[in-house]
């Protein structure tokens, strides 16, 4: 028995289960209160389910048995399907950062305009989009892979994606070496990162010079926007670490277990840790407790803001939602 396979089933395992509880305790809460749907909600939803389809579909159906087995034991047409699949679900996760941050920076700067810009019509409309652009793709990369015979499977040598046939690489080359397969996530991630502290600094400008006699209601907003800040920037950060790991710092080690690290457990841990992000800046956990303890309900009966309430700003700024 393979000591590193068996350990990386159990650690793909947990993992798994504690990133599906996570998200699904993002979807429970939001589903919780018909008031509370908001746009900003609604982004956060989306990446909660598809955290869920990737750590299901690629972490428990496909790398959980193989681990354990230490064999592929799918048809590599199924491994195939899982692999493309879950990879554009997972980019429809990193292209929502920066509708998150363009959300924000809206709402700060454009106040006016914002309730037309960002309604959950329009937030929706930009979701679906991504959907169907993430979807062509996964097919037509199907069509390719299953039309040339070059179907790819999850190896164990080096727990990575590889083509079944090693032919395939000459004729469809994965482009990992290039320089732009971080370049590129980098700079998505420098624009997410200007636009969260302009907004950022606009919400301070406004509590700090804006605002003289703060009562408790103005200060609970003002946690609560840095709250959000910090949850912002964590979020954002999760895609530029898993692609620097994946596909430039898993070359500093030949070692399976440095491949490991690398790949798999770092690949799994940022879909674990979004739900988690999620669930600990939320200020609805309380609601959370309420819905699966009853007897905690009559505590929590009062909190009426939203879970993932994006920046709020009293008085004379629209709410972030």
């Amino acid at each position: 028995m393979d000591f590193l396979n068996f350990f990386g089933s159990l650690v793909v395992l947990v993992e798994a289960l504690l990133g599906i509880l996570f998200s699904s305790c993002v979807i429970f809460i939001y589903f919780s209160s018909t008031s509370d749907r908001t746009s900003f909600n609604l982004i956060c939803l989306s990446r909660a389910i598809n955290n869920i389809i990737v750590l299901f579909f690629n972490f428990l159906i496909l790398e959980f048995p193989t681990l354990l087995l230490s064999q592929n034991f799918y048809s590599i047409k199924i491994e195939t399907l899982i692999i493309i699949i879950t990879v554009n679900v997972y980019l429809v996760n990193e292209f929502q950062t920066i509708l998150i941050a363009v959300n924000r920076f809206i709402a700060m700067f454009v106040p006016l305009f914002y309730h037309k810009l960002f309604n959950n019509k329009i937030t929706l409309a930009f979701l679906v989009a991504l959907y169907l652009e993430r979807g062509y793709s996964s097919v037509t990369k199907l069509w390719s892979l299953f039309e040339n015979n070059c179907e790819v499977i999850w190896g164990l040598d080096r727990f990575s994606i590889m083509y079944y046939d090693d032919s395939c690489s000459v004729r469809f080359p994965t482009g990992f070496d290039s320089p732009w397969i971080v370049f590129l996530p980098l700079g998505f991630f420098a624009v997410t990162i200007l636009l969260n502290l302009m907004t950022f600094a606009k919400i301070l400008r406004f509590y700090l010079v804006g605002t003289h006699n703060a009562d408790s209601e103005s200060m609970d907003s003002i946690k609560n926007n840095i709250r959000l800040f910090f949850q912002t920037v964590l979020q954002d950060s999760l895609f530029f670490v898993d692609v620097l790991f994946t596909f430039k710092l898993s070359s500093m080690s030949t070692h399976r277990l440095w491949y490991f690290i690398s790949t798999v457990f770092v690949w799994e841990s940022i879909h674990m840790l979004d739900g988690l992000i999620m669930l600990m800046f939320s200020d609805r956990i309380s609601v959370l407790k309420s819905k699966l303890g009853k007897k905690s309900s009559n505590r929590v009966s009062g909190r009426g803001n939203s879970e993932f309430r994006a920046v709020t700003i009293s008085h004379s700024m629209p709410d972030i939602n």
